[in-house]
């Protein structure tokens, strides 16, 4: 999967768990402070990506996924 269509997906997930509510996402976006996610919105958004990409992601690797472009990495090497 490229890394294109990877990230067009994983907007539309992001636009989805937050109701058309986030600003303007960037790959250097930053989850919490750039789009203002809370913790709750965050494993919401974990949990739909596992889901729509038919993967698990480990708990230890969740500190590391800090941009939109950290999870677009690892859904291109995990997918």
């Amino acid at each position: 999967m490229d890394r294109a269509s990877v990230l067009a997906q994983l907007q539309i997930i992001l636009d989805e768990c937050l109701q058309g509510s986030l600003p303007d996402i960037q790959p250097d976006s930053v989850l919490t402070a750039d789009l203002g996610l809370n913790s709750m919105e965050l494993f919401d958004i974990i949990c739909t990506v596992e889901e729509r990409f038919d993967i698990e992601i480990p708990d230890r690797m969740l500190p590391k996924l800090v941009t939109v472009q950290d999870v677009v990495e690892y859904l291109e090497k995990a997918a």
